[in-house]
């Protein structure tokens, strides 16, 4: 069977062609949506719609991906479903900006912790879609803390700090050397004698 062929964003009027993403994600996150505590990235999310549509952007995800998923929250919210976009995070396993600001205008909730939401709303639509829920029904998932960055201690660094400051040094940067004088008229490097072999 001959592969289908790619259709360019571009050459389609952007309602149908975001509609059509629209329906397509709405298909992989309920996919998604099966397997309990599954989430899906920005970016695999933007790659499979655009796989199921065969149509394709050379456009980042970040500029289209948010109204593509504020349309499936809409239909959602229109059939009484939790919000499948909550399955839909960042590379680092958290909400992108769009999220609160769909939540506001689909339902019209103010959301003071997007993350928390999104973790219950995430555990709704598992149940939802019939996904294989552990005893007593499941619990929301939060994306992992960010921790601080903490260096591990520098087991030298009592002896060092004995030491007078005085007695620390440092490598001095070789300074930049000054760039050649260039002959004004033809822009060739000019001999020590400043006068252009060139022009001469």
């Amino acid at each position: 069977m001959d592969e289908v062929a790619w259709i360019e964003a571009r050459t389609l009027d952007i309602d149908t062609t975001r509609e059509t993403w629209a329906l397509a994600a709405r298909h992989v996150l309920a996919d998604t949506a099966g397997d309990y505590h599954a989430v899906i990235t920005v970016a695999d999310l933007a790659e499979a719609v655009q796989q199921r549509t065969r149509i394709r952007t050379r456009h980042a995800a970040s500029l289209w991906l948010g109204d593509v998923l504020y349309r499936v929250a809409r239909a959602c919210h229109g059939r009484g479903e939790p919000l499948l976009g909550a399955l839909c995070v960042g590379p680092d396993g958290r909400m992108s900006d769009w999220y609160s600001d769909t939540v506001a205008t689909v339902r019209g909730d103010a959301i003071a912790d997007p993350e928390q939401h999104a973790a219950e709303e995430r555990l709704d639509c598992y149940r939802f879609h019939g996904a294989e829920l552990p005893p007593g029904g499941g619990v929301p998932s939060l994306p992992p803390r960010r921790e601080p960055v903490r260096r591990a201690p520098d087991t030298s660094r009592a002896t060092r700090s004995a030491a007078p400051a005085a007695r620390r040094t440092t490598t001095a940067r070789k300074p930049e050397p000054a760039p050649a004088p260039l002959c004004p008229t033809c822009f060739m490097v000019l001999p020590s004698t400043g006068v252009c072999d060139n022009c001469d």
